[in-house]
């Protein structure tokens, strides 16, 4: 055989190695991604039913502050997300619910308002979802659950995330307050200090800790196209395992990774509530005032496509609230002066609801796997 032949064998050999090579990975991959899916495939029975878009999705993404190592009595959500994808229209809508907001429970074990992140501790998931359908009047397609043991393990194995910290603050750890400083500016972080970012809402408030949130989401879809992600994906995998609850399938997560490619050409969109505080019984709540519920619930339904656009979808439109509220202080945590102070209205404020209506249940200890209800 002739030298030349024998290279053009050689060159075709090593080709047919690496070819044989990379796609063994790739399929020890998605057989261990099948795997850990599994673990945590977890489907539901969603209450709200309406006609939507084909070519739009909803998603609500949760994150728990429980797991083995903190061991608490109950699960709540700490971070509560909707997020719409709007395939005609190209457009990403984020939604952020602040935890403490005091709102209807839809489940089966409870009857009555409580904080939104209570939900998750009587019916899991299901009462999760069913509670934001109920709230914003929006199906819920898909959801996923994760802890922060999760969140933190996929971010280091991801390689940090970069973010822009819009002032300087000290943040919480596992360690306690005050364990962990930001200095204002871009910079890159790792999964415990992009946890405790996350979880910051001291030093401003809880509308600002959900664009950090959402500021999280976008840079880890930035991330998950750098070619160097391909080199550590079972490690990704990893970090789901066992850490995670959700109803997407193994089929449904890699069509939405291949289409997460160009969901940063999406036009995105960040809505807000008006909100106050209140006290009750001796806890801190939010109250999300009415008229800026039934707005951010028209902006996500025509984000799926079921509500038509109208005046509120000008680019002229901003929205305030009318300051109308339902629930009344008992003023156990902080005065009056103190809550109109945190109070989003620019109109003031004004009681239209009953007296009586701020009473709610204990909260149950319950039995989880990892932080999870199932």
């Amino acid at each position: 055989m002739k030298r030349a032949q024998k290279i053009i064998l050689l060159g075709l050999t090593l080709i047919l190695m690496c070819t044989i090579s990379v796609s063994a990975y790739f399929l020890l991959v998605n057989q261990h991604l099948r795997k850990t899916l599994d673990n945590g495939y977890h489907p539901i029975k969603n209450e709200y039913h309406v006609a939507k878009k084909q070519d739009a999705e909803s998603f609500l993404v949760m994150g728990l502050d429980n797991t083995i190592e903190r061991k608490l009595g109950t699960t709540r959500t700490d971070a509560m997300m909707v997020i719409t994808v709007n395939n005609k229209t190209k457009k990403i809508t984020f939604c952020s619910l602040p935890r403490d907001s005091f709102v209807p429970i839809a489940a089966k074990n409870y009857r009555g308002n409580q904080r939104i992140e209570a939900a998750y501790t009587f019916d899991g998931p299901t009462a999760s979802v069913n509670t934001v359908e109920k709230l914003l009047k929006i199906p819920i397609d898909h959801y996923c659950v994760f802890n922060f043991l999760s969140f933190i393990q996929f971010i280091d194995a991801i390689g940090g995330i970069d973010i822009n910290v819009q002032h300087s603050f000290d943040g919480v750890t596992k360690d306690g307050p005050g364990a962990i400083h930001f200095d204002e500016g871009k910079q890159h972080v790792d999964g415990t200090k992009a946890l405790s970012y996350a979880r910051e809402r001291h030093s401003d408030n809880d509308i600002m800790r959900g664009f950090r949130q959402q500021e999280i989401i976008q840079s880890v879809g930035k991330k998950l196209k750098s070619k160097d992600v391909v080199k550590n994906l079972t490690g990704i995998i990893d970090s789901f395992d066992n850490n995670i609850q959700t109803d997407i399938t193994t089929d449904q997560l890699l069509k939405l990774i291949e289409s997460g490619l160009i969901y940063n050409n999406y036009e995105k969109q960040r809505l807000t509530f008006d909100w106050r505080t209140f006290s009750n019984q001796g806890r801190s709540m939010v109250e999300l005032y009415p008229d800026s519920i039934q707005y951010v619930s028209h902006e996500l339904r025509v984000s799926l496509g079921i509500d038509k656009k109208d005046d509120r979808d000008k680019k002229s439109f901003v929205f305030h609230t009318n300051g109308q509220y339902l629930y009344q202080s008992d003023y156990s945590v902080q005065d009056e002066e103190a809550e109109e102070k945190e109070s989003t209205s620019l109109n003031g404020n004004v009681y239209i609801g009953t007296p009586g209506n701020t009473e709610t249940g204990t909260l149950p200890t319950v039995k989880t796997k990892n932080g999870f209800v199932p």
